[in-house]
């Protein structure tokens, strides 16, 4: 069904449309009356002086008839701009307010393809509701001079006019499920594109090349079939529609040449007669058309509504504040939290993080760590218990004013094809080069940047892929410096730099950051030492928390941990 809601939303576009496609019917209304004048009045009376009248009058209703499709065509051209653009903003602002949740269960590829649909969605907006509006008003005219002109042919044609409708109304109830078939059948090639584009470096080094080409094949080849499938279907629609068609104008038409040689209706008469009935059965074939294919814009429009109709589940509330710096330390109380509810990842634990200090957490792969920065940077809530920054529960901050105070570098560098000027300074239109440069060397990248041939500028490729990836972390270590934050997590975000070179990073952010809080997730021994502090995940309802030497000495599991790197 159509939500009422999403098209009122665009009622004045609608209606705007809706107008200037009125005015242009209204000139093919005039005209086979004014065609019925000159049969009748001119041609068949001699008349001259008529003839020219009409001829004058059909010459103005042509001149203004083309004015009024040059305006109706260059304002819908803007409307639909415009409403393209409003469409993908909504989508995409509506994207980037779900939560993580939504992500991790959505194919990246389908999105892109719900995105590229649009234009179906448009198509819908500016075409379907706008025309069968217009139809709706041109019918009960046409029938009222159609009967007015005469009674028995048009009589005829709305007994007959049911065929319109009952072969469209099969042929939607046919093709409904071959459209949405086709429509998960292309966001399924969307989806086999994007993940070969991006995973190209796998799919080379493991000769896999062949394998994803005849994986994509077969996907496609599946696509056509259902789209020969389609096909056959549209066909039938049209020669069908094509027949019944000519079935009933053809007995109209005999019917009034019948009429005709009988003396019960003049030529004129039986022109215009003609071509209104003509238009009639076009608004009946268009209304057949309308429920025809409106159906596959509607499965478009249903998918966008899929995405536009959710709700993040990580939102903030009325009680919701602004913060300042940052004073006090980081809590959490009684955390239980997993991604999945017969999996949990924490049962209970206490932590606290004081202001201004260096803490690394460690612990086996799997055990929480990347989880626990989550849940610090509201990605989740937890199910139970609480997390307090500054004294005042996550929940209770605006999460931009949270992630203001907060800046991360991951593991994964997530850099975007732009130059390095752009991908250190992301979001940041408020900062310098003099600013990049700087974060650039405390990051100990000003060195290898200068190096390039376009340096700051160099445009590094999609993801990064001119750059190995010790580069692309320190780019974004970089990128997080620059935000000058009160937190600053560094998330396995130097895991390929050389030990020598986050020995340097280390430094230069303790030189630069003194009053930061600096939270690290590492697994190299050395950088626990430079830390001091630890925080050390040993299951999912302990944390220890403690100096390196300490537990080195002392926790056995903690020893094991780092035995290679003794």
């Amino acid at each position: 069904m159509v939500d009422m809601r999403f098209i009122l939303r665009y009622k004045k576009a609608i209606f705007v449309l809706f107008f200037l496609s009125l005015i242009s019917s209204s000139f093919l209304l005039i005209s086979p009356y004014i065609s019925k004048l000159v049969i009748d009045q001119a041609f068949l009376q001699n008349n001259m002086g008529r003839f020219v009248r009409l001829s004058v009058v059909g010459a103005v209703l042509f001149i203004l008839s083309i004015l009024c499709k040059v305006v109706n065509d260059v304002i819908r051209n803007r409307i639909s701009v415009t409403l393209r653009l409003s469409l993908a903003n909504q989508f995409l602002k509506k994207l980037y307010s779900l939560d993580t949740h939504f992500f991790q269960g959505a194919s990246t590829g389908e999105n892109i393809y719900r995105l590229s649909d649009l234009q179906s969605v448009s198509h819908f907006l500016l075409e379907q509701v706008p025309g069968f509006l217009v139809d709706m008003v041109k019918l009960p005219f046409i029938l009222w001079v159609c009967f007015w002109i005469n009674l028995p042919m048009t009589a005829a044609l709305i007994v007959l006019s049911p065929l319109f409708i009952l072969q469209s109304v099969y042929m939607q109830k046919k093709l409904k499920p071959i459209y949405e078939s086709l429509w998960r059948k292309n966001s399924l090639l969307s989806k086999e594109l994007y993940e070969s584009f991006s995973s190209m470096f796998i799919i080379k080094a493991l000769g896999s090349g062949k394998y994803n080409r005849h994986r994509y094949l077969r996907l496609f080849i599946d696509n056509v079939r259902w789209q020969i499938k389609n096909f056959r279907w549209e066909l039938v629609s049209s020669v069908g529609a094509s027949f019944f068609s000519k079935v009933i104008y053809g007995a109209i038409t005999l019917y009034g040449g019948w009429m005709i040689i009988k003396g019960r209706m003049t030529l004129g008469s039986y022109t215009a007669v003609m071509i209104y009935l003509t238009q009639l059965g076009s608004i009946l074939q268009s209304l057949g058309y309308r429920f025809e294919h409106i159906t596959q814009e509607l499965i478009s429009l249903e998918k966008y509504s899929q995405v536009m109709d959710l709700l993040p589940k990580i939102t903030d509330s009325s009680k919701s504040i602004e913060i300042g710096k940052i004073k006090r330390d980081i809590v959490f109380e009684d955390i239980h939290f997993g991604y999945e509810r017969e999996k949990t990842v924490f049962e209970g634990i206490r932590l606290t993080i004081p202001v201004s200090s260096w803490t690394v957490i460690v612990g086996q792969s799997g055990c929480g760590k990347t989880t626990l920065v989550n849940l610090f940077l509201r990605l989740y809530d937890p199910w139970q218990g609480r997390i307090c920054l500054d004294g005042i529960e996550l929940s209770n901050i605006k999460q931009d004013s949270l992630r203001k105070h907060i800046s991360v570098a991951t593991q994964q560098p997530f850099l975007f094809d732009r130059s390095i000027k752009e991908n250190i300074a992301y979001g940041l239109k408020d900062k310098s080069f003099s600013d990049i440069e700087e974060a650039a060397r405390i990051a100990c990248s000003h060195d290898f940047i200068t190096r390039l041939p376009q340096g700051y500028d160099a445009i590094i490729g999609e993801d990064a892929c001119r750059l190995s990836f010790g580069q692309k972390q320190r780019i974004a270590i970089a990128r997080a410096l620059l935000r000058r934050p009160d937190i600053l997590i560094l998330d396995e975000a130097m895991s390929s730099v050389d030990p020598e070179t986050e020995e340097r990073i280390i430094a230069q952010i303790k030189k630069n950051f003194v009053a930061a809080t600096v939270v690290i997730v590492s697994h190299r021994l050395a950088t626990v030492f430079a830390c001091g502090r630890v925080c050390f995940i040993k299951s999912a309802q302990e944390i220890v928390v403690s100096s390196p030497s300490e537990l080195l000495n002392n926790d056995k599991d903690f020893a094991r941990l780092f035995a290679s790197d003794e």
